[in-house]
Parts: C-alpha cells; sequence; structure tokens
C-alpha cells in the first residue's frame, strides 16, 4: 500500500466504521475471508497487509465501498487496457492510483499496456473514464476513448464513425485502424497520469 494513502488515516476510518457497524476485528477478519489475525495486525503491527485487494474485502464486509475507508484521495486501478488488450475488471490487487484533481464523479482507472498509442499514451500510464452508459455518444466519436465491442476485446482507440451505420472505425496512432466494429460502450478518457508523474507521487 502506497504511502499516499496516508495510513494512519485510512486505519482510523476502518475503526471508526468497525465501530459504527457494531464488529470488532476478528469476526470481521472471518466475515472477509481473511486470517483471523488479518485486521488486528493491521492497527498493531507496522507493514502489515494494507493492500487494495484486502481493503476490498474488508469494505465488502463492511457492506460499504472502498472508498469509504480509503477516501476520495485514491482509486483501484481495476485493470489494464491496450493494443488489443482487454480491461480486466476486477483482477486482484491492481493497486491504488490518485484521485484526479477536480473530479467528483465516480472514476475508475486503468493502465496503459501496450504502444499502439504513442505517443499520446505510453505504456504504464494510468488512464481514467466515467463509464456513465452503454452504447456510443455521438458527443464522443473524434475523442480517445475506452472502447468495449460487442466481441469483448476493449481498447483505447480514437473513436470515428464507421462506412455503415450502427459501424465504427477505431484510431491508432501508430498501427492499422479496426475498421467496422459493432460496440457495447465507450467512454472518453478523461484524465491521464503518465507513467513518470506516477512514479514521483509513490504509486
Amino acid at each position: 500500500m502506497s504511502d499516499q494513502y496516508e495510513v494512519a488515516r485510512v486505519k482510523a476510518e476502518l475503526r471508526r466504521l468497525m465501530t459504527l457497524k457494531g464488529i470488532k476485528a476478528k469476526p470481521l477478519a472471518k466475515k472477509a475471508g481473511l486470517g483471523e489475525t488479518a485486521v488486528r495486525d493491521i492497527f498493531e503491527r507496522e507493514g502489515a497487509d494494507m493492500k487494495v485487494g484486502t481493503l476490498h474485502k474488508l469494505a465488502a464486509a463492511l457492506d460499504v465501498t472502498i472508498d469509504d475507508i480509503v477516501g476520495a484521495s485514491a482509486v483501484s486501478i481495476v485493470g489494464k487496457i491496450g493494443a488489443g488488450g482487454t480491461v480486466i475488471y476486477n483482477e486482484g490487487d491492481n493497486g491504488p492510483a490518485p484521485r484526479p484533481p477536480g473530479l467528483a464523479i465516480p472514476v475508475e482507472a486503468l493502465e496503459v499496456d501496450g504502444s499502439s498509442m504513442l505517443p499520446r499514451y505510453s505504456p504504464g500510464d494510468v488512464v481514467y473514464i466515467a463509464r456513465e452508459h452503454d452504447g456510443v455518444s455521438e458527443d464522443d466519436i473524434g475523442e480517445f476513448c475506452a472502447v468495449r465491442l460487442t466481441t469483448g476485446e476493449t481498447y483505447i482507440k480514437q473513436l470515428a464513425l464507421g462506412t455503415r451505420p450502427g459501424f465504427f472505425t477505431l484510431r491508432s496512432l501508430n498501427a492499422e485502424d479496426i475498421i467496422d466494429v459493432e460496440i457495447e460502450w465507450a467512454t472518453p478518457i478523461i484524465f491521464v497520469l503518465p507513467r513518470a508523474a506516477r512514479r514521483r507521487l509513490g504509486f
């Protein structure tokens, strides 16, 4: 867990939620499917497991969201996206990313994997999306988007109209376009955290 999570504050918030829910450390650990001393160790042992995956389990056991525990300063990286890469939701502990400044809406963070969108997006960058609907909004044509095809693949591409009604073209910056595909959903990239800034922030 990164220092940016403000470990002491997260511990205090976890303790507050436990008091609010009327549950003690050992029963909470059992309910979360963790070792029986896992929650106690978080409070008492230096370097105890405070990975995002562990916090997700504790949040579910407390019937809250992970944001209720870690606050609005961080979001989970829910998967990777790239040239032909698939967004893998809930694929264990992908680590934290800082919440973009000035964004109060729910967002998801994805790590760029692959080089088809260089120089705009580099491997290791984190991109943020806010999925609000299925399908494609006309306002998003021409935007750089995370795009899920009806066949299951998920790409980061520039969205363009296809040659036929109801079909779309996905444009790369240094690879061949993907022409005339059907889209399940598309949503613009609303913020990018470059990999260099990510390292400097401790994420």
